[in-house]
């Protein structure tokens, strides 16, 4: 498997390998001191543990499964997975002076930083319900080729597509499968 970070000075991608990461895993302190191969800046990482929680709720909204978007490769971008988590979800455009939860690495300039929200909650009957809405952005958010309304909800279904900017991103109920884990973003390196 293997991870992708970002340069805090030019914020150039640098992919780590298989072999960086065990090496990474096998070190004393699990940090590193890596050089960006474009601007030479030296950068420190560590590897995030997935520590247990001591709080149930929040164990609990981590280890269920809330579904996952998948972002559909185009001329601006490649195929990214991302989970979801349970609340507020905001999608965007990545940044490194942009801070949301699903960060999608791509050069559309059509798509905002904060483009749109997935609302994921539950109903008194325990079942999970998932909403999109658009974040007030400059080309709005399409559901199948339909427009969503300003503060319009859409509750959406297993294979929903949506569109943000030209990009088109694929809604699943289900967890991210056993064989693309490797392509989450935003996991295991900060």
């Amino acid at each position: 498997i293997m991870k992708k970070i970002f340069c805090p000075k030019c914020d150039e991608a640098i992919v780590l390998s298989a072999q960086k990461l065990k090496e990474l895993k096998e070190s004393d302190g699990e940090r590193m001191a890596i050089v960006c191969p474009s601007c030479t800046h030296q950068l420190r990482i560590r590897l995030k543990s997935a520590a247990p929680s001591d709080n149930e709720d929040e164990r609990d909204s981590q280890s269920e499964n809330w579904g996952h978007i998948v972002v559909l490769e185009n001329v601006f971008g490649y195929k990214q997975y991302f989970p979801l988590k349970k609340g507020l979800n905001h999608i965007g455009r990545r940044n490194k002076d942009t801070k949301t939860d699903i960060p999608i690495i791509t050069g559309d300039p059509s798509m905002d930083r904060h483009h749109c929200i997935i609302k994921v909650g539950q109903t008194k009957k325990g079942k999970i319900v998932w909403s999109l809405s658009d974040y007030d952005s400059r080309v709005g958010t399409f559901v199948a080729g339909d427009l969503l309304g300003p503060k319009e909800q859409y509750n959406l279904h297993d294979g929903d597509v949506f569109t943000l900017g030209a990009t088109s991103i694929i809604f699943s109920s289900e967890p991210i499968p056993q064989e693309d884990l490797g392509q989450v973003e935003g996991e295991g390196v900060h």
